[in-house]
Formats: C-alpha cells, sequence, structure tokens
C-alpha cells in the first residue's frame, strides 16, 4: 500500500511542476502602435519588391508549435501474459476491446522545447494468464484447479509524453509513465477435467486470497497524422504490472509465490485539438487588437 500511495502522491504533484514549463507564449506587454504591431506581429511588404526581396523569402513553415491540448478516445487490443516466480509456463492470448479516453496536455522543456507533455486517462483493459500444455508429460500448471484465468480492470494511466514533427501532418510518439487500477471482474477456466466442479464453484468469485488493486509501469510508441484540428493515433505498446494477482504467501506461509501482468496493446484514436497546434491563440490576437485600439 505504501508504493501505491507514494505513486499517486507522484502523480497529484507531477502537474503542477510540468505545469511551469507548459506556458504559452505571450506577446510583449510594452505599448506598441499600430505600425509597430503589423511590423512584428504580421508581416509588411516593402514599398518597393525587387528579385532581391523575393530571393530572401523563405518559404515553408518554421513556425513554433504552441503549447496545446488534445482530447480524444481511443481503442484496441490487449494480449495478456504473466510473469512467475516461481517460474511456469504462460502464452500469450488476445482479449478485447480496450477503450477509454484522455486528455493531453503539450508543452516546451526548459521554455523552448515544444517536444514534451503529460496525459491522463481512463481505461477499460484486461490482465490474466494461461498456463501452456506440456505436450510430452501431457502435464499443464493450475492456480486453484484453474489453467487459465481473466480479470476485467479498469485503469487510470498516467503518462508523459514525447514526440517528434516530422512535419505538419506527421509525428512520431512515445509515452511512458504509471498506472493504477481495479480489477473488477475474473473468469477461470480450466482443461483439467477432474477439478471442473471445483473450478466452476469458484468460476466468477474473487477469493480471500485475490488482490484486486493493481498498478505498475506502462510505455508505448507510434505515429500520428495531424488534420488539425483532428489528429489520429495508432500505438503499440507494453504494460508490466507491479499489483500481484494474489497474496504471495496464499499457498506457504514460508514460501512466497508471485505473479504479475505483462500484457502488450494495440489501440488507435482519435483526439481534437482543444487549442492551436501552430500560429496565434485567441488569447494573443486579443491582446493584438487591444494594443492596436489602445493606441489608434
Amino acid at each position: 500500500m505504501r508504493k501505491i500511495a507514494v505513486i499517486f502522491i507522484l502523480s497529484a504533484i507531477f502537474p503542477f511542476a510540468v505545469h511551469s514549463q507548459n506556458r504559452v507564449d505571450n506577446p510583449p506587454t510594452a505599448a506598441l502602435t499600430v505600425d509597430e504591431v503589423v511590423d512584428t506581429v504580421f508581416f509588411r511588404l516593402p514599398d518597393e519588391i525587387t528579385n532581391e526581396y523575393l530571393d530572401s523569402v523563405k518559404l515553408g513553415s518554421d513556425r513554433t508549435i504552441n503549447d496545446y491540448s488534445l482530447i480524444g478516445v481511443h481503442g484496441g487490443v490487449v494480449f495478456n501474459r504473466s510473469w512467475f516466480n516461481p517460474t511456469r509456463d504462460t502464452k500469450f492470448f488476445m482479449n478485447k476491446p480496450v477503450f477509454g479516453l484522455s486528455y493531453t496536455l503539450h508543452g516546451k522543456l526548459f521554455g523552448f522545447m515544444p517536444f514534451f507533455g503529460m496525459e491522463l486517462g481512463f481505461q477499460h483493459n484486461y490482465e490474466g494468464y494461461e498456463f501452456k500444455l506440456d505436450e510430452e508429460n501431457q502435464t499443464i500448471a493450475n492456480i486453484s484447479g484453474a489453467t487459465k484465468v481473466l480479470y476485467e480492470v479498469w485503469e487510470v494511466p498516467f503518462l508523459m509524453v514525447g514526440h517528434a514533427d516530422i512535419n505538419d501532418n506527421f509525428k512520431l510518439l512515445a509515452k511512458v509513465g504509471i498506472y493504477g487500477g481495479y480489477r473488477e471482474n475474473i473468469h477461470r477456466e480450466t482443461i483439467i477435467e477432474r477439478l471442473v466442479p471445483t473450478v466452476e464453484e469458484i468460476q466468477d468469485t474473487f477469493l480471500d486470497t485475490d488482490i484486486r488493486w493493481t498498478y505498475g509501469l506502462q510505455a508505448a510508441a507510434g505515429f500520428g497524422i495531424m488534420l488539425s484540428p483532428f489528429e489520429f493515433h495508432l500505438t503499440a505498446g507494453l504494460k508490466w504490472g507491479w499489483g500481484s494477482y494474489y497474496q504471495p504467501d496464499y499457498y506457504n506461509k514460508y514460501y512466497y509465490r508471485f505473479a504479475y501482468p505483462l500484457d502488450v496493446m494495440v489501440t488507435a484514436g482519435i483526439y481534437y485539438q482543444l487549442t492551436p497546434r501552430r500560429g496565434y491563440t485567441k488569447k494573443q490576437l486579443r491582446h493584438f487588437a487591444k494594443q492596436i485600439v489602445e493606441n489608434e
């Protein structure tokens, strides 16, 4: 429980630390004349357009990326597997749907590196394990008679986001952070015929030794297609749980056993830019207009 408390305390403090970096670049506060606003904020053509002037004009987009925010939804699938100590042979098996919503705030690290941000979300997911059958010996591991167990989980991920913009319409994404969750439902299955009656009695029931709270590390990488104000993201990620499925001493008070989620997720999402990614914000334009009116 102390680990969980520390993680959520850090989660509460971190946004305030990042907020100091995620500031929008405000225009100068000093009063400007109309001509100065036109010259410095927008542009002014020279009195005479010459070939030398045309050669000096740079065509292209070198506008700074704003501190902007996104809200969106995503969906996909998860490939569940688990890590056991002592070691047991498990295999990946797919579950769906994974779905959720998230809020992302992009900002500038140290005030000038617009490649970072943070993401807070809410997500429906799955955890679980399925043991492999030993074909040679025709044996298979089980826990409480079950050879396969699936958990339905509600999670709250909190991630740091990095993005490298290739151009105005395409970017690479990377995310890493922590998550906390709650295992809402459980379902047990078995391929051991003699244990079927035992498993059926506890098939959809949490035992006193089961642990329902979960937490861990989550990371993902992918790409985004930006057609402002919308963005489309495709990511693949790894979720490494640090919350065991059951109490370590459930079987023996002196010999601990652990089991942790180790999952792969593939998701696609659509997001809406709440504030402009490029160009001047409404706040900046209102400030420019106010300066022009005050100096007329």
